[in-house]
């Protein structure tokens, strides 16, 4: 049985060290990470300057945390959001409901996602309200999405049923 991917990386990179090439063998050890793939997405230049902006409202904390991944991965927050959008419109990915925090420190992030993309969240945003059973927006999406995809921790509710 071979040994799982993330372990053929790990070796991969102590061969690299072992064979005078450090910084190559960090780079391997980034990627194999958790979260580590998103460094291989291509910095996507066109989707940060197209679309309209979506002004998401987040506490500091957030927006500095997710600012900083996405710098750390070499992406945009606007095609990490539209990554989140066409996972959610061909039906693989239904964001949690975010808790609500306090109003004390909030601030404005935003990004900018391709208007035709915008429009297919929006016309299935009523029927995922309904089969998720909460409140389903495009900012509830992006905000799921950009934490989830690039590892930052966010309160959700519990919305299974209690016994």
């Amino acid at each position: 049985m071979p040994r799982p991917m993330r372990d053929r990386l790990l070796t991969a990179a102590q061969h690299l060290e072992d064979a005078g090439h450090p910084e190559s063998a960090a780079d391997v050890r980034a990627v194999a990470a958790p979260g580590g793939w998103t460094m291989l997405r291509a910095k996507d230049t066109a989707e940060k300057s197209s679309g309209t902006n979506l002004p998401l409202t987040i506490d500091r904390d957030l927006r500095d945390q997710l600012k900083a991944k996405a710098d750390e991965f070499g992406v945009t927050l606007g095609s990490v959001v539209a990554d989140g959008f066409r996972k959610v419109v061909a039906g693989e990915w239904l964001p949690p409901k975010l808790a609500r925090s306090s109003t004390a420190n909030k601030v404005v992030l935003n990004v900018r996602v391709d208007d035709a993309l915008r429009k297919q969240v929006d016309a299935i945003k009523d029927r995922l309200t309904q089969e998720a059973g909460y409140r389903v927006t495009q900012s509830s999406i992006a905000i799921a999405w950009m934490a989830e995809d690039l590892g930052v921790d966010v309160p959700t509710v519990d919305t299974e049923p209690s016994e």
